[in-house]
């Protein structure tokens, strides 16, 4: 969100300590009466409510009072909330908010069995000044209590009698004898959710098909670099150093990835897969599992299993008639070693998304004698700068990543969709030279369906950020051939719908992966479409499937990018609590 000086300098001659206090008052009232229509009333009429394991064991987004009075109508009965206080935390105290005249703050709860925490922001009501309601306000569930994170350890152990490898070797033997969860998938998601899960006392396991943690990104195209900050994509626990770069190459990533899972002390099996299909007994609340481990044949029995294996599959190649004709070679983003073998070559990329963009600015940096962009349909571009800005308002280099995030989490995401929608013409403005070059130059290009740009696109289903391609395809070092589908293969290119022959050596698809579902289908059968979707927003704008009851017990989804896992995984861990000790069901349904 925008930063307002002059409106920050005039809340700060307001009373902000008192403005937040009396309105928490208010609410800590309302609950204690178990009144929901007293609790919606301190809402704005289209306010926002966002309830994570707080009034129910799930994710929710409610937006109005319609919304928010239905809600807390059908919970607040049985939730019991109560010591509610203004925290003291420097990042979390009583302060201007982002929005204009706002009031923002954190504080403190308690349930019977839970630590709590919340934020909200506060506006007058225009026709009653002095009159303060909510227009957001993030409840979450913090810890169970006597359940809270483990902490640091002292480092010594049985005074000094055990030497830290025989502590670590013991460990894992336990885990690995009788892990109470089995994580798929040994990439960012699942090693931050592991930690996590170590840090709340849960013994986990992860397992992963690949010889080396981090070989899922040594695979990819080697001049990725990751488009977001290092602030942004920063790993649970364990902050990169000072000197790291403000973007993460690929190499970097992986092999910060394998010292990840040494320094944060977690059981990870590599070249190990479950073999089809698990089986999960109602009866005993535990799943049996067949895992294939470098060929050995081992059976473990884990009450839940985490799939953190991304909602990306195998790579999607369309179908198109001639392929055998192509005397070139064809390939797929997702086998693309680099440019140096294309040298002196005409290359068509069929695609223009992250991958597609990369790969081309990285053809033509490397030699190739010509490289097309073939656009089937429009493409959200914005600049690495544009969006680097929105994401330092949040992820800011001073501020700690976990407050970050939670701040990031106060903001609903379609309420991120709604204040981004009604600013589109200024984010236009601000890449204008761009996107009118780029329109100039041939290329479909906007800021979303709805106008939002890359960031909410980038949850539901991905977008495009410009990091050199777009001035070479300004310039016309990169051509485009926009609009027009590939209707067959030539013994020398392609021949497009409108009878246009694009001349090639070599064609690249980068047109994206099937979902992990299918392939998640093949090892855990029926389970899989019991589970329901995972990734992509639902209407309220919560992930579906991800860190909350899929509809499936015992089989949990933790997708997204680092900072989703980052976040997601506390909640998941106090699930999972929650289940063991039994305050939460095991059938509840997503």
């Amino acid at each position: 969100m925008c930063s307002h000086s002059s409106s920050y300098a005039l809340m700060m001659e307001v009373d902000l300590n008192g403005i937040a206090s009396a309105w928490l008052s208010q609410l800590s009232h309302s609950l204690d009466l178990k009144n929901a229509a007293s609790c919606a009333s301190l809402f704005h009429p289209n306010g926002w409510l966002r309830d994570l394991l707080v009034f129910t064991w799930n994710l929710r987004t409610l937006n109005g009072h319609g919304q928010i009075l239905d809600y807390l109508s059908s919970n607040v009965e049985s939730t019991t909330i109560f010591e509610l206080k203004i925290t003291e935390d420097a990042y979390f105290k009583p302060s201007p908010g982002d929005l204009p005249g706002s009031v923002s703050s954190g504080f403190t709860f308690s349930t019977p069995i839970a630590n709590g925490k919340g934020l909200f922001t506060l506006t007058q009501v225009a026709s009653e000044p002095g009159v303060w309601k909510a227009f957001t306000l993030l409840v979450s569930l913090d810890s169970l209590k006597g359940h809270e994170p483990i902490g640091a350890e002292q480092g010594v152990y049985h005074g000094n009698s055990l030497c830290w490898s025989e502590v670590r070797e013991q460990r894992a033997r336990i885990i690995e004898a009788n892990p109470h969860v089995l994580i798929v998938g040994a990439g960012q998601n699942g090693l931050q959710v592991a930690a996590r899960f170590k840090q709340m006392g849960i013994p986990t396991l992860v397992i992963d098909k690949n010889g080396r943690i981090g070989d899922q990104w040594r695979r990819r195209y080697p001049s990725l670099t990751l488009h977001t900050t290092k602030q942004h994509h920063t790993m649970l626990f364990q902050p990169y150093p000072e000197t790291w770069p403000r973007y993460t190459p690929r190499d970097k990533v992986a092999d910060w990835l394998e010292q990840y899972a040494v320094s944060q002390d977690l059981v990870v099996w590599m070249k190990s897969q479950p073999i089809p299909v698990p089986s999960y007994d109602k009866d005993k609340k535990e799943w049996d599992v067949t895992i294939d481990r470098d060929g050995q044949i081992l059976t473990i029995n884990p009450k839940h299993i985490v799939l953190a294996t991304g909602t990306l599959g195998g790579p999607y190649t369309p179908v198109i008639e001639g392929h055998d004709l192509f005397q070139g070679q064809i390939l797929h983003s997702d086998s693309y070693a680099g440019g140096p073998q294309f040298t002196g070559k005409r290359v068509v990329v069929v695609g223009t998304g992250n991958s597609g963009a990369d790969i081309a600015l990285d053809l033509h940096v490397r030699g190739a004698q010509s490289v097309t962009l073939l656009q089937r349909s429009a493409t959200c571009v914005q600049s690495s700068k544009t969006v680097v800005e929105m994401l330092d308002q949040v992820w800011s280099p001073d501020v700690p990543t976990e407050v970050a995030d939670y701040r990031s989490a106060g903001t609903p995401f379609n309420l991120i969709k709604q204040i981004l929608r009604e600013r589109k013409d200024i984010t236009w403005e601000k890449d204008k030279d761009l996107l009118e070059g780029l329109i100039k130059a041939g290329m479909d290009v906007n800021l979303g369906p709805d106008g939002s740009g890359i960031l909410p696109l980038v949850a539901e289903r991905g977008g495009g950020m410009d990091v050199g391609c777009g001035e070479c395809v300004i310039s016309g070092k990169i051509k485009v051939k926009s609009g027009v589908g590939i209707h067959k293969f030539t013994q020398g290119g392609l021949l497009l719908d409108d009878d246009t022959v694009l001349e090639a050596d070599i064609i690249i698809f980068a047109t994206g992966f099937i979902n992990i579902r299918s392939v998640m289908r093949g090892i855990f059968g029926d389970a899989i479409d019991q589970a329901g979707p995972a990734g992509g927003m639902d209407e309220e704008g919560e992930m579906n499937g991800a860190y909350r009851p899929t509809g499936h017990p015992g089989l949990w989804y933790a997708p997204g990018d680092f900072q989703a896992s980052r976040f997601g995984s506390r909640l998941l861990a106090i699930q999972l609590q929650a289940i063991q000790l039994g305050y939460m069901k095991q059938d509840i349904q997503a």
